[in-house]
């Protein structure tokens, strides 16, 4: 193949994967999404809990999220669900990020640190990994 031709799939995949991601983007902002967790307490302990006052996280959003309780099956504890109602007021990867600081506090007390590394300097190739470690924590992978 020659390098004109390569140049041209190249930019034409790249602008069919633009195109793909402005649309993706745009349709996730629209509707409510719900974010689910399963919190290894039992339901009665922590419903009860839960109707006294939200946890810190949860409480930072406000009232674009509403939160419900519900046994989780085989009596595994409790499943929490978080719906974002209003998109526009809360980032779902906030949302995201608050479920997980709020399940570390209800089964520990705690949230726990990230691990830092004891030993990596920050270079110009080492930014990508920093910044996919830093997006991790919000959008739920790696």
């Amino acid at each position: 193949m020659r390098p004109a031709t390569k140049a041209l799939a190249l930019s034409a995949a790249a602008a069919g994967a633009a195109t793909w991601w402005s649309r993706r983007s745009s349709a996730d902002g629209a509707r409510p999404r719900t974010l689910a967790v399963t919190v290894h307490r039992s339901y009665e302990e922590l419903s009860s809990e839960l109707a006294q006052h939200r946890p810190a996280p949860l409480a930072d959003l406000g009232d674009a999220v509403r939160l419900h309780s519900t046994p989780a099956p085989k009596d595994f504890g409790t499943e929490l669900r978080l719906t974002v109602e209003r998109p526009g007021d809360v980032a779902v990867d906030d949302a995201r990020q608050a479920l997980r600081l709020t399940k570390q506090l209800l089964e520990t007390g705690t949230v726990m640190p990230p691990d830092e590394p004891l030993v990596r300097r920050r270079t110009l190739t080492a930014l990508p990994l920093e910044t996919a470690i830093r997006r991790a924590g919000k959008e739920g992978r790696l």
